[in-house]
């Protein structure tokens, strides 16, 4: 398998948590993070071993949390306040970073582009429960050449209350492409009729 794509990283905030359930969203608040550069996941496992009669008998390793650092083209006014609780001053234009910000958790999707024995597959990844960390800035003057500045976000990953930290579902074929976006799309409560749901 040969991975050379990863496409549309977009947040919806959560509107629900129902009992043993994967959580509701709120589509008509989604936004598309930026164009997607790269996205590297970190699990962390709360592993347990038992042993008897002097050896290991069992061992356990289960998802405890993630992180999910994703590079993007840029970070608009608009993402950074829907993904940090950032506020944006309607009449003057500017963006408030304070120490009372609350973070939403929300739904995030993205997808991947597969090769496998010569076939383009799409592969959507969901993570039903995540928060955006603010991460570290910075900027370079321009010198000799041109270096493109890209911006970082952060998410730590939650089990929801059905269990799931990451669904993911692959597409080939005609339309494949479009089919794993709508699907990523209707993960985060896009109904068929293209509304929030």
């Amino acid at each position: 398998m040969a991975q050379f794509g990863a496409k549309r990283p977009v947040f919806a905030p959560i509107k629900t948590t129902p009992d043993g359930a994967l959580p509701t969203y709120d589509y008509e608040k989604k936004v598309t993070i930026g164009k997607l550069v790269k996205a590297d996941l970190t699990v962390t496992n709360a592993s347990g071993e038992l042993y008897g009669d002097d050896a290991l008998a069992e061992k356990v390793d289960m998802f405890a949390s993630g992180s999910l650092a994703l590079e993007t083209d840029d970070k608009t006014d608009e993402v950074q306040t829907a993904l940090h609780g950032a506020t944006k001053d309607v009449e003057s234009g500017e963006v408030t970073d304070s120490d009372g910000d609350v973070a939403p958790r929300g739904g995030l999707v993205y997808y991947k582009v597969i090769m496998r024995k010569g076939i383009r597959y799409f592969k959507g990844i969901f993570h039903p429960e995540t928060k955006a960390i603010l991460s570290n800035d910075s900027a370079a003057t321009k010198g000799s050449s041109i270096t493109f500045g890209t911006s970082n976000t952060t998410f730590t990953i939650f089990r929801c209350n059905s269990g799931a930290w990451r669904i993911t579902k692959e597409f080939t074929g005609d339309g494949a492409e479009a089919n794993c976006i709508a699907w990523c799309d209707t993960k985060l409560g896009k109904s068929a009729t293209g509304g929030g749901g």
